[in-house]
């Protein structure tokens, strides 16, 4: 009978601890994703206006419009580096 009540309580118990360490993992990444995002949204605004503002000029500038092109590429690539990381262990079939 007392093996029993341990039995049953080591049973559910672990699982449960192992779910809920699980669920504060996923929410931290969640966390961390939502900050990242936030931060590359302002960058790449940041960008647009960049590359406008070095078109906007009547001749153009190609010096500054290049260097402004190149860092939002150097924004997205840094981004697409970050999601490689995030998903790379996990051996998911990407397209």
């Amino acid at each position: 009978m007392a093996h029993t009540i341990w039995l049953s309580v080591v049973t559910t118990f672990l699982p449960a601890l192992g779910a809920s360490l699980h669920g504060a993992l996923a929410q931290s990444e969640a966390y961390r994703l939502g900050a990242t995002s936030e931060r590359l949204a302002l960058d790449l605004q940041a960008a647009i206006a960049s590359i406008s503002a070095s078109m906007a000029v009547p001749p153009g500038d190609p010096v500054a419009l290049k260097a402004a092109v190149r860092a939002a590429i150097a924004l997205i690539l840094d981004e697409h580096q970050d999601w490689h990381t995030l998903v790379s262990p996990h051996r998911l079939l990407l397209p």
